[in-house]
């Protein structure tokens, strides 16, 4: 289990955050504020999205570029290696074009390098290209730790034509891993108040309640115009709240508290069940987990409703959807993993609510 060390100083985000359509033939320009030579690092599908209105704009700013594919792991050993090529191309910004695991490889490498970093993400399916940490794995893909870094992104680039023509099962998880937060921070209160939190959690906690109106009310139709290939209002405000507004919310708290036993349940599926879901999307994985943590929570009266508008978006429902039998065994395995995180408080009736909650998922 990965051991916190919080920097005391608050990130924002992004120094410059640019969303809409027509950003892909800007990029060039944007990039060039911070560096001449842009290290791309991309994923071939998300490369191929990108790279036809991307590459004009590159050479109209007069920004050069190397190009790198990477499909493993966000790894440490990875990430050396790759701001190893990155120093030796002569390379001055890391660029990072992709889903989630591109978007936090590419701030791992940019860490290294010593450089800054511009992430272009191609779905909304998690808040990692605005926040200031990396969620690290070993190379064979289970849960490391997290690493937390001292400083702010450069720039976060989404052009809302390529979400828009991404498939709606990552739309759908970057919803739910955004309304994650206000159930997570609540972890094991029925009740939020100021005088029990610190202000920045609170502050988190207030802002996470509005966004989770705002997906549980324009979620579905984000959902509807994506599937249609339109770039909407609704999909705009969905794309905003996914990434920049849930990746603040993420930066004020560390990137620690505003998570809690839904995350850490993606990080034991992870870790023990590799395999078993290596399909699963991250916020697919979240979202399985609240129906745990709402329970931990002792708010199991919203369960129902949570799980009627994740079936309307044709989301996993189980674990057992996600790959993993729901066997005694593997329940325990969770369990365990659950007890030995900081989001569970010792004593016999926390542990016995958490063993009720493991239950949930099923």
């Amino acid at each position: 289990m990965e051991k916190i060390v919080l920097d005391t100083a608050i990130k924002f985000g992004a120094g410059r955050y640019r969303q809409g359509t027509g950003i892909l033939e800007i990029c060039g320009e944007e990039i060039s504020k911070f560096g001449k030579k842009a290290f791309i690092v991309a994923g071939v599908r998300a490369w191929e999205a990108v790279k036809d209105r991307l590459l004009p704009g590159f050479q109209q700013a007069g920004l050069d570029y190397v190009l790198v594919f990477y499909s493993g792991q966000c790894s440490y050993e990875a990430a050396e290696e790759y701001a190893k090529k990155c120093k030796d191309a002569g390379c001055d910004e890391v660029v990072g074009v992709g889903g989630g695991r591109i978007m936090d490889f590419s701030k791992a490498v940019a860490e290294y390098a010593g450089l800054g970093t511009v992430n272009i993400p191609t779905s909304i399916s998690t808040c990692a290209p605005f926040t200031c940490m990396s969620v690290m794995y070993t190379p064979a893909g289970a849960k490391k730790d997290c690493w937390r870094y001292s400083h702010e992104l450069d720039a976060v680039l989404m052009d809302m034509e390529v979400i828009a023509n991404c498939p709606i099962r990552y739309t759908a998880a970057g919803i739910l891993d955004a309304m994650a937060k206000r159930i997570e921070i609540q972890n094991g209160k029925p009740v939020m108040t100021l005088d029990e939190n610190q202000i920045n959690l609170f502050s988190a906690f207030r802002m996470a309640q509005y966004t989770y109106e705002v997906l549980e009310q324009y979620g579905p139709q984000a959902i509807e115009d994506n599937r249609r290939h339109k770039v909407t209002k609704a999909l705009e405000d969905v794309a905003f709240i996914a990434v920049a507004l849930t990746g603040v919310i993420a930066n004020i708290t560390h990137s620690f508290s505003q998570s809690a036993i839904a995350h850490s349940m993606y990080d034991g599926v992870r870790t023990h069940f590799t395999n078993e879901a290596a399909g699963a999307l991250h916020g697919e994985i979240v979202a399985v987990g609240l129906f745990a943590q709402l329970h931990y929570n002792q708010l199991g009266a919203e369960r129902d409703a949570l799980k009627e508008f994740m079936r309307g978006m044709d989301m996993p429902l189980t674990l057992q959807e996600l790959g993993v039998p729901a066997t005694g065994q593997n329940l325990r395995i969770l369990e365990d993993y659950l007890i030995d995180s900081p989001y569970v408080a010792p004593g016999e009736e926390s542990l016995a609510l958490l063993h009720e909650a493991v239950r949930q998922m099923c």
